[in-house]
């Protein structure tokens, strides 16, 4: 959508846009508006817009006036708080805040629609603009200083630019404590709402007896545990708007990052409770549940599995995912039974499957255990010879076998899905891969195919001397750190690897 300058200007140079859920009055809305210069080939319509998450939409549409020379958008039932936008035909458009006062004015003009803007009936919009003219003087002048001082750093003029650098932090100062003012004037006020949730957290020093190593930490823990100390989780007029989108992805991407699954998944409990509000409904307390449990059911990461489990677990099966069907809960319950007990740390289903010395369907076969070697690992690879990523990993896992089996004490389970038996190993003998344990999974006392979640191939166990999953889907090149890494950590009193 091509973006015009916009009545909420510095917010939106924040990157950042509002919308509310407000109560209205019985009379329903009416947003009345007038456009000078608006040219004829465009005149026939004008939308009415507004912000859901992460995207906007299309409200309702009006139709030109031509007696009042106007447009007229109006219904029975009153619309939620928050913020809005003119849309016009060419795709140009410009926000403006729509909560309490369910019944205004607008004037604006074409092509600038927030030049000369004006709005009648709605405080809010009033009391915002008249901020808004100063705060764009503000951003205006900034970004002349900013000119200024990157051209004086090009020029190696320390002086003018230790001078231009004050004057930024001081002009930087005088913008944090206009807005810290509107919120104070204005608690009531959509846009005050969302200048206190941009605020970032303060976060202190750490206290005198935590150790100078740790200190660090200290201040991450406390960055994360307050994230959101300044965003309030029970106004639910923020939840249509970039802002608790951004703010949500934020947390995900920025703060959380690569911490441990435990961490992580606990981090946004927290979170989650602190949005618990009211009747246990609102919008905002649906979204910090919905968005992490979709992020990392479609995590690539291994062990990341573990977070959508324990979430979906408490709080869609738990009964607090107000907006779930039945059948999603119900599908929910069934993914979650397939893949817990495939999570790192946990024992999957044992199961046997004949070896290499079948004869035919039945007949002169030994069947193996995927739990019988003695090595302190074994990895288990489901494939099939006419899987083209398996035709390059098995080679790579024989390769690593060969050469490490003993000095990393690991065992490999080969476990062909072919239905083609005399292919299969004709497959093993002319590719040298009868070193390791080859067994035909055209048959198993079991499905292991759901037991163990095997929906593609090349798929990746490794377990422990206790049959434990320790880590899955990792390729043969980062087989060796991990299992160095793992037994260092895990089994220290131990004699270390070769």
């Amino acid at each position: 959508m091509k973006r015009h300058v916009s009545a909420l200007l510095p917010v939106l140079l924040s990157g950042l846009g509002i919308f509310t859920q407000a109560w209205g009055t019985p009379a329903g809305f009416e947003i009345k508006v007038k456009i000078r210069n608006y040219p004829d080939s465009l005149k026939n319509e004008l939308y009415l817009g507004y912000y859901n998450w992460s995207s906007q939409y299309i409200s309702d549409t009006a139709r030109y006036d031509a007696k009042t020379k106007s447009y007229l958008f109006k219904g029975e039932t009153a619309k939620p708080g928050g913020m809005y936008m003119l849309i016009t035909a060419d795709k140009r458009y410009v926000d403006f805040i729509f909560d309490q006062d369910q019944h205004i004015e607008i004037e604006t003009g074409y092509p600038d629609l927030f030049d000369g803007i004006k709005f009648r009936n709605s405080p809010e919009n009033e009391t915002y603009q008249a901020f808004a003219e100063t705060g764009t003087k503000d951003y205006k002048e900034m970004n002349r200083l900013q000119d200024e001082y990157r051209n004086a750093e090009a020029a190696t003029d320390t002086a003018k630019a230790s001078r231009l650098r004050g004057e930024l932090n001081d002009l930087h100062k005088k913008m944090n404590e206009d807005r810290e003012a509107f919120i104070r004037a204005n608690p009531g006020n959509l846009m005050a709402s969302i200048f206190k949730a941009q605020k970032d957290v303060d976060v202190p020093e750490a206290p005198a007896g935590v150790p100078d190593s740790l200190k660090m930490n200290w201040q991450y823990e406390y960055y994360k545990n307050h994230y959101f100390d300044h965003f309030d989780l029970c106004d639910d007029r923020l939840i249509r708007t970039p802002l608790v989108h951004q703010r949500i992805k934020s947390f995900h991407e920025r703060v959380l990052g690569m911490q441990s699954p435990d961490s992580i998944k606990y981090a946004w409990e927290r979170q989650i409770e602190k949005a618990r509000c009211g009747n246990g409904k609102g919008e905002i307390f649906k979204y910090l549940i919905w968005f992490p449990v979709d992020a990392y059911q479609r995590s690539e990461i291994i062990g990341h599995d573990a977070i959508w489990v324990y979430l979906a677990k408490k709080y869609y099966l738990g009964g607090d995912a107000y907006w779930a069907s039945k059948s999603i809960v119900e599908n929910f319950r069934k993914r979650i039974e397939r893949v817990e007990p495939l999570l790192i740390g946990n024992r999957p289903a044992e199961f046997y499957c004949p070896d290499t010395s079948i004869v035919s369907k039945g007949e002169n076969h030994d069947w193996v255990s995927v739990f019988s070697s003695p090595r302190k690992y074994s990895v288990i690879i489901f494939w099939s010879t006419s899987c083209g990523h398996c035709r390059t990993a098995m080679p790579q896992w024989h390769k690593l076998y060969m050469e490490k089996k003993d000095i990393l004490d690991f065992e490999v389970f080969a476990i062909c899905k072919d239905f083609d038996i005399p292919e299969w190993m004709k497959y093993v003998k002319e590719h040298d891969l009868g070193d390791w344990i080859n067994l035909n999974g055209k048959e198993s006392n079991l499905d292991y195919n759901d037991a163990w979640d095997i929906t593609t191939t090349p798929t990746v166990y490794v377990i422990d001397r206790q049959k434990r999953i320790v880590t899955k889907k990792i390729d043969p090149q980062y087989l060796e750190d991990f299992i160095r890494n793992w037994q260092s950590t895990y089994y220290p009193e131990e004699a270390p690897l070769k």
